[in-house]
C-alpha cells in the first residue's frame, strides 16, 4: 500500500491572509516613514536657515552692517537682491565674483535686478528648502526670505505709503540707509526676526494689467500665490477674507510671484512682514508685475503648524501659526513704531520698544 503524499505549500487563503497582514503593516508603517522624511527636510530648511543667519553675521562683521533687502547699484535699479552681497559668506563666492565681475554686454554687478542673466539665473542649493514641493521643479527660486519688520513701515517697498523702504525690520532698502547693524537693534537680537520661510508660487506669474480674467480660475491654494484685496493696508483682517479652506475664494485676482526671483530684491520676490501670522494668506492693494504694493506678506512653510525662523542672533527657532498678532484692524499704513500687532509684530521690529520675547 501507499500512503498518500500531502503538499505542504500555502492554500490560497493562507497566501491571502498574509498579504492582507503585510498590507496592514505597509499602511501602519507608510505614516510613519513619512513623517521621518519630513521632518529631515524641516530639518535641512532649519539648517539653511542658520547657515542665512551665519553668512549675515560675517557680513556684519565685515562690512559693521547687516546685508540690504535691495540694493546694488544704478545699473540694477536698485533692485539687486541681498542674498547675493552674503554669497561670499555662504560658500558662495564663485558665483559671487561672476556676477561682480559682470560680461561683455552686461556690468559689474549685474543688469536690473529682474532681468535674466546666466549668472545669477540658477538659484544657490541654500535657498532652496526640500520641503517646499516647487523648490526643485524651477531654477532661480527661493524659499527663504528677508524680514521687513512688524509695523506699517513693512508694507511698501518703495512708494506710497512709505518712501523709507521697510525701516522697522533688519532688512530694507540701500539706497535709503536701510542697512541695519547690531548697535540698532534695539529690541534685543534674541528678539527680533532675520529670516524665514516662504511657499514658493505655484499660481502664475501676470501683470494683471488689463485683463481682470487672469489669475482668477479656482482651486488655487492662498499660500502658494498673493491675492489682490483693495484696501487691505487700511485692515489687514480684510486679506483673511480671501481664504476659503486652503484655497483663494473663486474669482480673487492673484498673483504668483513669490520666491520666483532670487536676484530681485523687491519685497514680493524675497521679503515677508510680521503683521499676519505664519501661514496666512499674502495679499496686495494692487497687482502690477512685482511692483505692487501695499502688500501683506505672512511667512508660509508646508511644516505642520508654523515655520522656521532664524532671529538676529543667529539662533533658529519653530513659530506658531496661531503665535498673538495684536489687533488687526489697526490700519497698517498708520502703525509706525511700537507694533500693534501683538507678539508677532514686536518680534519683527528691530526698535520698536516692545517687550516681547519668543514664546515658549
Amino acid at each position: 500500500m501507499h500512503r498518500s503524499q500531502r503538499s505542504h505549500g500555502f492554500t490560497l487563503v493562507e497566501l491571502l491572509v498574509v498579504i492582507a497582514i503585510i498590507g496592514i503593516l505597509v499602511g501602519l508603517l507608510l505614516p510613519a516613514v513619512q513623517a521621518a522624511r519630513e521632518a529631515a527636510r524641516r530639518m535641512q530648511c532649519s539648517n539653511n536657515l542658520k547657515q542665512l543667519g551665519l553668512a549675515a553675521h560675517n557680513y556684519e562683521s565685515s562690512y559693521k552692517k547687516f546685508p540690504y533687502r535691495q540694493g546694488g547699484t544704478s545699473t540694477n535699479s536698485g533692485r539687486k537682491s541681498g542674498f547675493i552681497a552674503i554669497l561670499p559668506f555662504i560658500e558662495g563666492g564663485n558665483q559671487f565674483n561672476v556676477i561682480e565681475a559682470g560680461d561683455a554686454t552686461v556690468p559689474p554687478g549685474g543688469p536690473s535686478g529682474w532681468s535674466s542673466w546666466a549668472p545669477w539665473n540658477t538659484s544657490p542649493s541654500f535657498m532652496r528648502c526640500p520641503s517646499d514641493p516647487v523648490s526643485s521643479t524651477l531654477s532661480k527660486p527661493n524659499s527663504y526670505s528677508m524680514c521687513l519688520g512688524g509695523d506699517g513701515t513693512s508694507i511698501s517697498g518703495h512708494s506710497n505709503v512709505n518712501t523709507d523702504g521697510d525701516l522697522s525690520g533688519i532688512f530694507s532698502h540701500g539706497h535709503n540707509g536701510g542697512h541695519a547693524s547690531h548697535g540698532s537693534i534695539a529690541d534685543g537680537t534674541s528678539n527680533t526676526i532675520m529670516y524665514s520661510e516662504r511657499l514658493i508660487a505655484q499660481a502664475p506669474y501676470s501683470s494683471q494689467a488689463g485683463n481682470p480674467a487672469v489669475g482668477m480660475n479656482e482651486n488655487v491654494p492662498y499660500l502658494t500665490t498673493i491675492a489682490m484685496v483693495s484696501g487691505v493696508h487700511n485692515n489687514p483682517l480684510l486679506c483673511k477674507s480671501v481664504a476659503n479652506g486652503q484655497y483663494l475664494v473663486a474669482g480673487t485676482r492673484h498673483q504668483g510671484n513669490s520666491g520666483k526671483v532670487w536676484h530681485d530684491g523687491n519685497p514680493t520676490y524675497v521679503g515677508f512682514n510680521t503683521i499676519l501670522a505664519p501661514n496666512s494668506p499674502s495679499c496686495v492693494n494692487a497687482i502690477s508685475w512685482g511692483d505692487g504694493n501695499p502688500v501683506i506678506l505672512p511667512p508660509s512653510s508646508q511644516h505642520t503648524g508654523g515655520v522656521n525662523v532664524t532671529m538676529a542672533d543667529g539662533s533658529v527657532h519653530f513659530f506658531s501659526s496661531s503665535i498673538d498678532t495684536g489687533d488687526l484692524s489697526v490700519p497698517a499704513f498708520a502703525a509706525f513704531g511700537r507694533s500693534p500687532y501683538g507678539v508677532w509684530g514686536a518680534l519683527g521690529t528691530k526698535a520698536g520698544g516692545e517687550p516681547a520675547s519668543i514664546p515658549e
